[in-house]
């Protein structure tokens, strides 16, 4: 019974697919080429990383996402079997360049899932984790129909927007590789919205991986890249989802799901000190991987996001040229995890347009002699331990 659900909701999506395709010719004909309105705050707000992403990796559209949960759905096995009309590629982007045109958010219509696969074979066989995103899903989705009714969200989820095995050519093997090494800019990036699916696994079914969100390697991998340069409010948990209809915008008013689900930044971690955690922590049993070799491709991504991110802030304009950590509580042993990152930065990124400003004092309650271990306001020696702080200087928030 559950399987004849699925296949009928499967249907549906499917059903949905080619009327949204045929809706979305008759759009592009009219428009020539897509409309211009968006493109301004899409470029503003760092939308030329995820063109270059989208070369190789589509996203899924937030809509047919959510008409295949409303169906009862389960999620087709890997970008091969996904119907063409559900991704977002160059051919459709400017649907989500309309993402912000109506209500400011300072961010990308551009959800990235971070979330526990029950299943080796497959993450959620019987659609029951999709279902629980559902509410927020649909809230989003509104969000973006406020915008304009063409509008949607582009989502990246890895089980969908990369070919999964078995391959059914030499091709989508080819293409998993490209996507696979390029993962973790979707997650490093800015403007973002990350989602960390830290619920329990739904009940109701044996699955094979019962693990939580955080008891696992990926997925400690995928929020601690969300933790370096991401906007505050473009880290989300639905842990702490408590039934929001609306998805909110800049503000994060209490009672929107941004407003709930707001997750708590810890300071970002150098890459040296993210792969001895990873490797103690798998030693010890406390981070699992499915495949053992993935520890060191994953520490390894990290590194390259972590230098390619800061590296971006580096070379915007001097007003948004800036790493903002204020308001989130932090005191002296997040001030010493924050040096290490920063210190990582200074020796490791370039700095082509001058120094980055880090935002920290403002809503951290951390010592004066803590926040003399980090870089000057001014930039120059660091004198702490006689090293030079090359292209960082406190900022003043």
């Amino acid at each position: 019974e559950r399987r004849k659900g699925a296949q009928e909701g499967t249907k549906i999506a499917q059903k949905w697919c080619e009327e949204a395709q045929e809706g979305l010719n008759m759009v592009q004909e009219v428009l020539k080429g897509g409309p211009n309105d968006g493109r301004e705050m899409w470029a503003y707000f760092g939308g030329g990383a995820i063109e270059s992403l989208l070369e190789h990796t589509p996203l899924i559209d937030l809509e047919y996402l959510v008409a295949l949960a409303e169906g009862g759905g389960v999620m087709p096995c890997g970008r091969q079997n996904v119907p063409p009309a559900a991704f977002i590629t160059e051919r459709n982007l400017w649907r989500l360049k309309l993402w912000g045109k109506a209500r400011d958010k300072a961010s990308l219509g551009v959800l990235v899932l971070s979330y526990p696969w029950l299943d080796w074979f497959h993450p959620d066989r019987l659609g029951a984790q999709l279902r629980r995103l559902l509410p927020f899903l649909k809230a989003m989705l509104a969000e973006a129909k406020r915008d304009s009714p063409h509008c949607t969200v582009g989502v990246m989820i890895d089980f969908l927007c990369l070919p999964q095995k078995p391959f059914a050519t030499e091709e989508d093997g080819a293409r998993f590789g490209v996507s696979l090494k390029a993962i973790n800019a979707w997650y490093f990036h800015q403007r973002t919205y990350t989602l960390l699916v830290t619920t329990p696994p739904p009940e109701g079914a044996d699955y094979s991986n019962t693990r939580l969100h955080r008891d696992r390697g990926w997925c400690f991998f995928e929020q601690a890249a969300s933790m370096v340069v991401k906007d505050g409010n473009c880290l989300l948990d639905f842990g702490a989802y408590e039934g929001a209809t609306e998805f909110g915008d800049d503000y994060a008013f209490p009672g929107t799901c941004l407003g709930q689900m707001r997750a708590g930044r810890k300071p970002p971690i150098a890459p040296d000190a993210f792969g001895e955690r990873m490797r103690a922590r798998v030693a010890s049993g406390e981070l699992t991987f499915t495949a053992n070799a993935d520890m060191g491709f994953v520490i390894g991504q990290y590194e390259a996001g972590f230098v390619a991110a800061i590296n971006r802030v580096a070379a915007e304009p001097r007003i948004t040229r800036c790493l903002v950590f204020i308001d989130l509580g932090w005191g002296d042993a997040e001030a010493a995890e924050l040096r290490l990152a920063l210190q990582y930065a200074a020796a490791k990124c370039a700095f082509p347009k001058g120094r980055v400003c880090v935002n920290v004092t403002y809503g951290n309650p951390i010592s004066e002699e803590a926040m003399a271990t980090l870089p000057p306001r001014e930039g120059g020696d660091f004198t702490g331990e006689r090293a030079v702080w090359e292209g960082i200087e406190l900022g003043i928030g």
